[in-house]
């Protein structure tokens, strides 16, 4: 049996959810559903107003106030046009946008911002009191 690509990144999507909201509690972590259907025509088949192709997967608000866009991707998944345009808009306007491909990159990405975790804390619930 062939795994889909998308099959792989709603798992690696599903184990970063579960690792984020375990050692950042006091976050809000929402997903953004832009994995639509088309219509025929090439319109998403449940189009809402404020639909944006190319939305990252994941934002995460920090209780800090900042926030974090977060695209997730098999570990041979490359960016669409329509996801290459909006990350280089957000990072226009200063947000920051994580490619993760693994817990891991998460891990990283969170070190190098310098969010700390409850696993940077020791088990400590000071979650996303980093600098950025």
């Amino acid at each position: 049996m062939v795994i889909k690509r998308k099959q792989i990144e709603s798992g690696i999507q599903r184990g970063i959810v579960q690792y984020i909201r375990s050692v950042l509690p006091r976050a809000v972590l929402m997903a953004i559903p832009n994995g639509s259907q088309r219509t025929a025509s090439g319109r998403p088949a449940n189009a809402v107003p404020g639909f944006l192709p190319g939305a990252p997967d994941l934002v995460l608000a920090l209780p800090t106030g900042n926030v974090i866009w977060i695209e997730v991707k098999s570990p041979v998944g490359r960016l669409s046009d329509n996801q290459k345009h909006v990350h280089a808009m957000l990072d226009t306007i200063g947000h920051n946008i994580i490619l993760a491909r693994s817990i891991d990159d998460i891990r990283e990405a969170f070190a190098y911002y310098g969010i700390k975790t409850k696993d940077s804390w020791n088990g400590e619930p000071r979650d996303g009191e980093g600098s950025n």
